[in-house]
Protein backbone atom coordinates (compact mmCIF):
# COMPACT_ATOMS: atom_id res chain seq x y z
CA UNK A 1 0.00 0.00 0.00
CA UNK A 2 1.32 3.42 -1.22
CA UNK A 3 -0.40 5.31 1.71
CA UNK A 4 0.96 9.04 1.17
CA UNK A 5 3.38 10.24 3.96
CA UNK A 6 1.50 12.94 6.53
CA UNK A 7 4.38 15.65 7.22
CA UNK A 8 3.56 17.11 10.10
CA UNK A 9 5.48 20.62 10.79
CA UNK A 10 4.82 21.26 15.00
CA UNK A 11 5.65 25.03 14.15
CA UNK A 12 5.87 26.78 11.31
CA UNK A 13 3.32 26.48 8.30
CA UNK A 14 4.07 23.88 5.36
CA UNK A 15 5.84 26.50 2.62
CA UNK A 16 8.40 27.58 5.37
CA UNK A 17 10.01 24.06 6.37
CA UNK A 18 11.06 22.44 9.36
CA UNK A 19 14.63 24.43 8.43
CA UNK A 20 12.91 27.86 8.35
CA UNK A 21 11.19 27.53 11.31
CA UNK A 22 14.72 26.53 12.74
CA UNK A 23 15.89 29.76 11.12
CA UNK A 24 12.68 31.74 12.20
CA UNK A 25 13.24 30.60 15.94
CA UNK A 26 16.80 31.71 16.02
CA UNK A 27 16.04 35.22 14.66
CA UNK A 28 13.55 35.40 17.12
CA UNK A 29 15.41 34.31 20.34
CA UNK A 30 19.22 36.91 18.70
CA UNK A 31 16.00 39.32 18.41
CA UNK A 32 15.40 39.25 22.14
CA UNK A 33 18.99 39.14 22.99
CA UNK A 34 19.37 42.66 20.78
CA UNK A 35 16.26 44.00 22.46
CA UNK A 36 17.97 43.10 26.11
CA UNK A 37 20.85 44.68 25.38
CA UNK A 38 19.23 47.92 23.70
CA UNK A 39 16.90 48.57 27.51
CA UNK A 40 20.17 47.88 29.19
CA UNK A 41 22.25 50.56 26.91
CA UNK A 42 19.13 52.84 27.42
CA UNK A 43 19.30 52.67 30.98
CA UNK A 44 22.93 53.08 30.80
CA UNK A 45 22.31 56.09 28.97
CA UNK A 46 19.97 57.43 31.35
CA UNK A 47 21.71 57.25 35.01
CA UNK A 48 25.45 57.76 33.68
CA UNK A 49 24.82 61.21 35.45
CA UNK A 50 24.12 59.38 38.51
CA UNK A 51 27.58 57.84 38.62
CA UNK A 52 29.32 60.88 38.64
CA UNK A 53 27.16 61.98 41.31
CA UNK A 54 29.24 61.06 44.65
CA UNK A 55 30.90 64.92 45.11
CA UNK A 56 33.85 64.81 43.56
CA UNK A 57 34.61 66.54 40.14
CA UNK A 58 32.57 66.04 37.23
CA UNK A 59 33.18 65.91 33.71
CA UNK A 60 32.73 69.16 31.84
CA UNK A 61 30.51 67.49 29.56
CA UNK A 62 28.44 65.61 31.66
CA UNK A 63 25.34 66.05 29.82
CA UNK A 64 26.40 64.49 26.72
CA UNK A 65 28.28 61.50 27.87
CA UNK A 66 24.85 59.11 28.03
CA UNK A 67 23.93 60.38 24.73
CA UNK A 68 25.50 58.00 22.26
CA UNK A 69 24.58 55.12 24.98
CA UNK A 70 20.83 56.10 24.82
CA UNK A 71 20.62 56.79 20.99
CA UNK A 72 22.38 53.22 20.39
CA UNK A 73 19.85 51.21 22.90
CA UNK A 74 16.60 53.19 20.84
CA UNK A 75 18.26 51.64 17.24
CA UNK A 76 18.72 48.01 19.19
CA UNK A 77 15.37 48.08 20.59
CA UNK A 78 13.67 49.13 17.90
CA UNK A 79 16.07 46.30 15.89
CA UNK A 80 15.24 43.80 18.43
CA UNK A 81 11.34 44.69 18.63
CA UNK A 82 11.38 43.90 14.77
CA UNK A 83 13.88 40.81 14.72
CA UNK A 84 11.25 39.59 17.46
CA UNK A 85 8.19 40.15 15.72
CA UNK A 86 8.93 39.22 12.17
CA UNK A 87 9.53 35.89 12.52
CA UNK A 88 6.46 35.29 15.03
CA UNK A 89 4.33 36.97 11.98
CA UNK A 90 6.28 34.53 9.22
CA UNK A 91 5.36 31.93 11.91
CA UNK A 92 1.71 33.16 11.92
CA UNK A 93 1.60 33.01 8.53
CA UNK A 94 1.34 36.62 7.73
CA UNK A 95 1.88 38.31 4.33
CA UNK A 96 5.03 39.31 3.50
CA UNK A 97 6.54 38.17 6.68
CA UNK A 98 8.70 35.85 4.92
CA UNK A 99 10.48 38.72 2.93
CA UNK A 100 10.69 41.19 5.89
CA UNK A 101 12.10 38.72 8.02
CA UNK A 102 14.59 37.89 5.52
CA UNK A 103 15.73 41.56 4.98
CA UNK A 104 16.09 41.62 9.07
CA UNK A 105 18.33 39.36 9.45
CA UNK A 106 20.30 40.32 6.76
CA UNK A 107 20.40 43.70 8.07
CA UNK A 108 21.03 42.72 11.71
CA UNK A 109 23.86 40.48 10.21
CA UNK A 110 25.45 42.91 8.30
CA UNK A 111 25.21 45.51 11.50
CA UNK A 112 27.00 42.53 13.67
CA UNK A 113 29.87 41.95 11.20
CA UNK A 114 30.26 45.95 11.11
CA UNK A 115 30.75 45.71 14.86
CA UNK A 116 33.04 42.50 14.56
CA UNK A 117 35.15 44.60 12.42
CA UNK A 118 35.28 47.62 15.08
CA UNK A 119 36.18 45.03 17.92
CA UNK A 120 38.57 43.53 15.93
CA UNK A 121 40.37 46.41 14.57
CA UNK A 122 41.15 47.32 18.47
CA UNK A 123 44.11 46.70 20.20
CA UNK A 124 42.69 45.34 23.14
CA UNK A 125 40.37 42.53 21.71
CA UNK A 126 37.67 40.96 23.89
CA UNK A 127 37.73 37.26 23.03
CA UNK A 128 34.10 36.91 24.52
CA UNK A 129 32.71 39.88 22.37
CA UNK A 130 34.64 38.80 18.93
CA UNK A 131 33.27 35.55 19.00
CA UNK A 132 29.38 36.50 20.31
CA UNK A 133 29.52 39.13 17.59
CA UNK A 134 30.97 36.24 14.65
CA UNK A 135 28.26 33.88 16.13
CA UNK A 136 25.44 36.26 15.81
CA UNK A 137 26.89 37.07 12.26
CA UNK A 138 27.18 33.57 11.15
CA UNK A 139 23.21 32.79 13.04
CA UNK A 140 21.73 35.70 11.12
CA UNK A 141 23.39 34.98 7.80
CA UNK A 142 22.95 31.49 7.79
CA UNK A 143 19.09 32.20 9.01
CA UNK A 144 18.71 34.58 6.18
CA UNK A 145 19.82 31.74 3.53
CA UNK A 146 17.89 29.35 4.37
CA UNK A 147 14.54 31.99 4.40
CA UNK A 148 15.29 33.10 1.07
CA UNK A 149 15.27 29.90 -0.92
CA UNK A 150 11.97 29.67 -2.72
CA UNK A 151 8.72 28.06 -0.30
CA UNK A 152 8.18 24.80 -0.95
Amino acid sequence: MNAPRRRVHALAPEHVGELGSVAALAIAVLGVAILIVGVTLIVHGITIAARYDTGGTQPPNLDQLGQLPLVGGIGLLVLGLLLTAAPLALLADLRFSRLATTALALVAGVLAVGGLLAVISRPDVDPVVTVSLGLTALIFGASALILARPGR
